[in-house]
């Protein structure tokens, strides 16, 4: 009894968090920044520290600036620079940038959506944007010393990966096990989008859990388990930070804290619990990415389809066998595409029909391809000769992973899209056989009591 009235606390609590920051986030206010606004329109020259990785785009460099001059004359405030691909930049450098400020404007998706990009902005707490912006690097060295050190970690781990694979596998494998945003190009990037695996190349909540299941693992072979449980604790928070600290990547790895603390002091782990409590903490420090970051939304609501319904749909396809975690797959890829369709049409605008066959042919081979790829970095550090052998495994993995997405991607049906005059009507009709569906199986274990 005791656990369950604490579960529904927790439950309460943690919805009125969720409520509460995404009403904050509709009626407050933009952050004042009036050295910024004073120069919008005009030819202006800022001078800041790169606040985070840049995120590497096929035709330009996309700079976190945080701001300390404008003009010469101090200033405060964080701004997008958008950058040339020839700008060799990296978190903690000092530069200087120069063109026209403007406010971030939102605008109409392929789908027909409306893409609010000036609260998505806002989450990541930018205010404004400087488009196609001439940039030169003053200094270097200027961000955190242990956020450095762990980014100089993982930029040696990408050219270990660059030294001993081609491109699209290299970046795949960028993406797969360090998060790196460089890009696959334009077509394969849409063909995984259309194939509904484009969540193993941006790091997803599965990426992160393999590399904390392997942590743990390792750590509890070959230590005590006090000893095992802080290393691990410790190699969470330093992968979440050398990844770039997504939604995605905050959300699995503070989860994966909760559950090393739980098992330290010897308490059981409610996985449903953990989620709300992270979900509303995450809301609470950040309240804008309640309703504009699409992906703490599809973050969190993947993890709560696995939690509720990945067992049940599990007991219901018996006649799939657990070779190579074959049914644990198939049951978690339709638990988390129910939960998050209604997000999708609502978002995006376009759904995947063939994610569930897509997913049984390239999951399984994820851990494999993001183990081989790891050594094959870290010996091609040492020697490309010695690197040779888990790099022709990596590629072939890698390659057979892009293989089947672009196959199922560049299939004519692969995803339905769905026109905004549709969505509501669609939406509804979703809803309402979600919510027979449910009722009958509440109603199914009423009377079996």
């Amino acid at each position: 009894m005791q656990w369950t009235e604490g579960r529904n606390v927790v439950l309460i609590l943690s919805a009125f968090a969720l409520v509460g920051a995404a009403a904050y986030s509709i009626v407050a206010p933009a952050p004042a920044r009036p050295a910024l606004d004073a120069v919008i329109g005009a030819d202006a020259t800022f001078e800041g520290v790169v606040a985070r990785e840049p995120d590497t785009r096929e035709k330009n460099n996309l700079v976190t600036l945080r701001v300390e001059k404008v003009n010469n004359v101090p200033a405060m405030g964080t701004i997008l620079v958008s950058a040339p691909l020839s700008l060799e930049v990296s978190y903690g450098d000092r530069i200087q940038a120069s063109g026209k400020l403007a406010l971030p404007q939102s605008f109409a998706t392929d789908n027909g959506r409306t893409f609010d990009y000036p609260h998505y902005l806002l989450a990541q707490g930018i205010t404004h944007q400087l488009p196609f912006a001439k940039a030169e690097v003053l200094a270097h060295g200027e961000g955190n010393i242990l956020v450095s050190s762990l980014l100089s970690v993982k930029h040696l781990l990408e050219s270990g990966l660059k030294a001993s694979l081609p491109d699209p596998e290299s970046a795949l494998a960028g993406g797969l096990l360090l998060g790196d945003k460089r890009s696959l190009g334009a077509d394969i990037t849409q063909a995984f989008r259309r194939a509904g695996v484009v969540h193993i190349i941006v790091l997803s909540g599965y990426n992160v859990s393999i590399v904390i299941n392997a942590i743990l693992f390792l750590g509890l072979y070959f230590l005590p388990r006090r000893f095992a449980l802080m290393l691990a604790a410790l190699s969470i928070l330093a992968f979440t930070i050398m990844t770039g600290a997504s939604e995605t990547t905050i959300r699995a790895g503070a989860m994966a804290l909760i559950v090393l603390l739980a098992k330290g002091i010897n308490r059981p782990v409610d996985a449903l619990r953990i989620l709300l409590i992270v979900a509303a903490g995450m809301a609470l420090y950040n309240p804008y990415l309640v309703l504009y970051d699409l992906s703490y939304q599809l973050s969190i609501l993947a993890t709560l389809g696995l939690i509720l319904f990945s067992d049940p749909v599990s007991k219901k396809i018996l006649f799939i066998p657990e070779t190579a975690g074959l049914r644990e797959i198939v049951s978690a890829t339709i638990a988390t595409q129910l939960t998050v369709l209604p997000l999708l049409i609502l978002s995006v605008g376009q759904v995947s029909i063939v994610s569930l066959f897509s997913n049984i042919l390239v999951l399984p081979a994820v851990p494999l391809a993001m183990l081989v790829s790891f050594l094959g970095a870290l010996a091609a550090l040492i020697s490309n000769v010695i690197a040779y052998p888990f790099a022709l495994v990596a590629y072939l993995i890698l390659h057979y992973i892009i293989g089947v997405a672009v196959w199922f991607g560049n299939l004519p049906f692969a995803a339905i899209p769905v026109p905004l005059e549709w969505m509501w009507p669609t939406l509804t009709a979703l809803l309402a056989i979600y919510a027979i569906f449910f009722g009958a199986i509440i109603y199914k274990q009423k009377t079996l009591k």
